[in-house]
């Protein structure tokens, strides 16, 4: 789709799911709006800038000692950190659950034993009692999100969350303009599943923590349904930083509203090599120190 820049007049085409680029005469920021608008019901703007994002990403790789030193260039010189408004797919609806349980009660009893001395002694001992139980649980379900862009997975989104939609704001052309931004490329379907297994799992786990009681419990058996009420796009802030370390390239992602890093950082071999270096050479040095001192005292 060709798409005229505001800013010299040129045009340039829009590929696939893109809905922002960059004027290739002028460097303008350009926005498909037409796509946008009928596709997006709001946009999360920016809250953390690119110099705090960079903040965050050097607080990220100072704690990684091993980091190599690749990702050391990236946050010193800016190389490759984007500005991105990833589309989600956000739900709300109910989950009503039955469920089966254990629950179990502390109660303790005094035993005698005897110690390596032969003493006779006492002590006290922990025992559990389990009780069934049955039961039901609902909850509304309020902005529950799921990434809709392949280059953004479900795990690494979940990772790099939460956001607060209560900053979402209706969409306007003009937050997408100097970032990047694109169409949904995991569709509706798809996403429902990856909510609805998500929502199941969230609501085993509530119950077991929040609604069992007891000193301690199990769910044994649970089955939920999910009602979905409605689902809607938006499109969230986040910064990616992408830097090569030999064939391997490494992501970094920020969340644009909290700061939040997610991203795996590899070892660099060569530092991890001269620690080794350095521990051996220090052992050596003890060694040889020890048997200068054992010499000297005969």
């Amino acid at each position: 789709m060709i798409r005229q820049c505001t800013g010299c007049g040129a045009s340039s085409w829009f590929d696939g799911p893109a809905l922002s680029t960059a004027c290739s005469y002028c460097d303008s920021p350009m926005v498909d709006e037409a796509r946008a608008a009928t596709a997006f019901h709001s946009i999360v703007p920016f809250r953390v800038p690119e110099r705090a994002a960079l903040d965050a990403l050097r607080a990220y790789l100072d704690g990684r000692r091993f980091a190599p030193r690749e990702l050391r260039d990236l946050r010193l010189r800016r190389r490759g950190l984007r500005g991105v408004l990833v589309p989600f797919w956000v739900y709300e609806g109910v989950v009503r659950s039955e469920y089966r349980a254990k629950v179990g009660v502390y109660w303790y009893r005094e035993e005698s034993y005897k110690d390596p001395n032969g003493t006779t002694k006492t002590r006290r001992v922990r025992e559990t009692e389990w009780f069934p139980l049955r039961g039901s649980a609902a909850r509304q379900v309020e902005d529950h999100v799921v990434s809709a862009s392949v280059g953004l997975p479900e795990r690494e989104a979940n990772a790099l969350g939460p956001f607060d939609l209560g900053w979402a704001t209706r969409y306007d052309p003009r937050l997408l303009s100097g970032f990047e931004a694109e169409l949904p490329t995991i569709d509706e379907i798809d996403a429902e599943h990856t909510a609805r297994d998500e929502l199941r799992d969230a609501e085993a786990f509530r119950i077991q923590r929040e609604l069992l009681p007891g000193d301690t419990n199990r769910v044994d058996w649970i089955s939920s349904e999910i009602d979905v009420k409605s689902r809607r796009l938006v499109l969230l802030p986040v910064w990616i930083a992408t830097a090569r370390h030999g064939e391997r390239v490494v992501r970094l992602v920020v969340n644009g509203q909290t700061g939040r890093v997610v991203g795996r950082v590899p070892v660099s071999k060569q530092k991890v090599a001269a620690l080794v270096l350095a521990i051996l050479t220090l052992v050596g040095v003890v060694a040889l120190l020890g048997r200068w001192l054992g010499a000297w005292a005969g």
